[in-house]
């Protein structure tokens, strides 16, 4: 029996590993349906920082690898991998529609150098541009639209971080932004069938850094990053089938800048509270083309969340949170009342999140959350969930302790 337990405690990083190359071969081999019905408007959903442990405390991105200086207390090589399932029920006028889809979410990993230094890189997605609509009949054709879009805009990132005696972390990243989406506009009959397709092919590059920093002390901790304007070159490609002439179009796109806050407090040492903020003032975001400059209409929005982390031991903790945030873009009223105050009414969404983690030995452990998300607009009502399985290792992981830096 002992000889037993000592093989299966060699094989249990092995097993651990497979397991997440497991999760993130399943993520791309899966068949992405959608993420929103909402995706079809500006550069579409902004994703989640890729992180179950934050998502489980309702997503203060301040506190997840996406602020470059957050690594206060990393002292051992660490990596972790995310797969993201989710699912939507979209409801229109009466009529629902179910959708979803599994892919890996973010990959990040993190080494100390000499003097209290770090360094991070990873790959996250930034913008979804999955979505699957169709238009009703119309009156006076035979036809509906059915558009799907698949793709997203995603971030490479490298950065540097310094330790200021184990309790300051300030750091800095750059972003390459690249990424892109294919939309499909089939014409339905109502009969069944296809008359046409239309095929518009977008590609998205830029560069972009941000900077953070956070402290962290047994009580009280503070988190914030920064990250300035991001242009984007894009190369829009529209095939008309059925037409001979093919049309091709450069423009710029131009979205100011956005922030984000966090603050925890631990009053004991097994329960904590966390409070964030993000701000996306975009108001100003323009598009160039050839000639002019126009504004894109987006909105200043904010996200705000609020969780709780309680320690049923040190390797076993409990996580809930609530979020509440507005989105950058309006939904599409195709039944315009002239006398409602909105023509493209607001998009809200509120959330509830519930995490854990489960400790491997010698390894890491393997955090686990669940969301349910309620976005509402005059037009639509989404119910969205979302189940987060992300694969921490650590190269000397003795125990899982509370701690929000990495």
């Amino acid at each position: 029996m002992q000889t037993a337990n000592c093989k299966l405690q060699t094989l249990r990083p092995a097993l651990a590993l497979a397991f997440g190359l497991w999760l993130l071969t399943s993520g791309f081999v899966s068949v992405s349906h959608a993420q929103s019905f909402f995706n079809s408007r500006g550069l579409g959903e902004i994703t989640p920082s890729g992180e179950a442990r934050v998502a489980g405390l309702a997503e203060p991105s301040a506190l997840s690898t996406l602020n470059p200086g957050i690594f206060v207390g990393l002292d051992q090589t660490s990596f972790h991998v995310t797969a993201l399932g989710t699912g939507v029920l979209g409801t229109q006028h009466g009529n629902s529609r179910l959708l979803g889809e599994v892919r890996p979410a973010a990959f990040n990993v993190a080494a100390p150098l000499p003097f209290a230094t770090r360094l991070f890189a990873g790959i996250n997605q930034k913008f979804s541009q999955d979505f699957d609509v169709w238009s009703d009949s119309l009156a006076d054709t035979a036809y509906r639209r059915r558009i799907v879009g698949r793709g997203g805009i995603y971030a490479l990132r490298v950065g540097f971080a310094k330790s200021l005696f184990d309790k300051v972390c300030l750091g800095a990243e750059f972003n390459h932004i690249m990424g892109g989406s294919r939309e499909n506009w089939r014409f339905e009959l109502e009969t069944g069938g296809y008359t046409s397709t239309d095929t518009i092919e977008v590609d998205y590059v830029g560069n972009t850094f941000k900077v953070g920093g956070s402290f962290q002390s047994r009580v009280f901790s503070l988190a914030a990053y920064y990250e300035p304007a991001l242009d984007l070159s894009a190369r829009r490609y529209k095939r008309v089938h059925g037409v001979i002439t093919d049309t091709t179009r450069y423009y710029d796109i131009s979205l100011p800048h956005s922030y984000s806050l966090a603050t925890t407090i631990n009053p004991t040492s097994k329960i904590g509270f966390d409070l964030g903020l993000t701000v996306y003032p975009w108001q100003d975001a323009t598009i160039t083309g050839e000639e002019n400059v126009s504004s894109l209409g987006y909105k200043n929005v904010w996200r705000g969340s609020i969780g709780a982390e309680y320690d049923i031991d040190s390797l076993h903790p409990v996580r809930v949170g609530y979020s509440r945030q507005t989105w950058y873009f309006s939904a599409v009223d195709t039944y315009f009342d002239p006398g409602f105050r909105f023509q493209n009414p607001p998009i809200t969404e509120d959330g509830i999140h519930l995490g854990t983690s489960v400790p491997i030995p010698k390894f890491g452990s393997l955090d686990v959350s669940g969301e349910v998300l309620l976005r509402n607009s005059r037009v639509m009502n989404e119910v969205a969930g979302r189940l987060m399985l992300t694969l921490s290792y650590s190269e000397a992981w003795l125990k899982r302790t509370r701690r929000w830096g990495y």
